[in-house]
This record gives C-alpha cells, structure tokens and sequence, in this order.
C-alpha cells in the first residue's frame, strides 16, 4: 500500500498538491479503521517523501495509531 498525501485547493488545475504525509487533507484515521475492518496487515510505502527516515516513521507510526 502506498501511502501520500493530498492538499487540496481548487483553485489550482489539478485541485492540489501533493504534500508529505500528514501535511496534507487524507483522513488517516478513516484510512486506518478502514484498512483494519479489512483485515489489511501488509506492507505500507511512504511515497515521495523528503523527510528524514527519522521523521517519515514518526508520521507513519502517529498514522498508525490513528491520530
């Protein structure tokens, strides 16, 4: 699964940006509940993040949590 990002802004042509996780309009929490109702356990990708590796698994494990 990958994992990214949205800000969305209508104003712009393509309705937003991408952003880093957790910086943009994704409703983690949603997603989480989601995946879990599921039964998802599988592997989770951050895509094109420029953050540390220290901070990506930061924002990954807050996801994770639910938060």
């Amino acid at each position: 699964l990958h994992v990214k990002d949205f800000k969305i802004d209508r104003a712009k042509p393509a309705g937003g940006d991408f952003v880093e996780i957790r910086d943009g309009d994704v409703n983690w929490p949603s997603v989480i509940q989601t995946l879990d109702k599921i039964g998802y356990d599988g592997w989770l990708t951050i895509e094109g993040s420029g953050l540390p590796m220290d901070e990506q698994g930061r924002r990954l494990d807050l996801i994770l949590a639910g938060k």
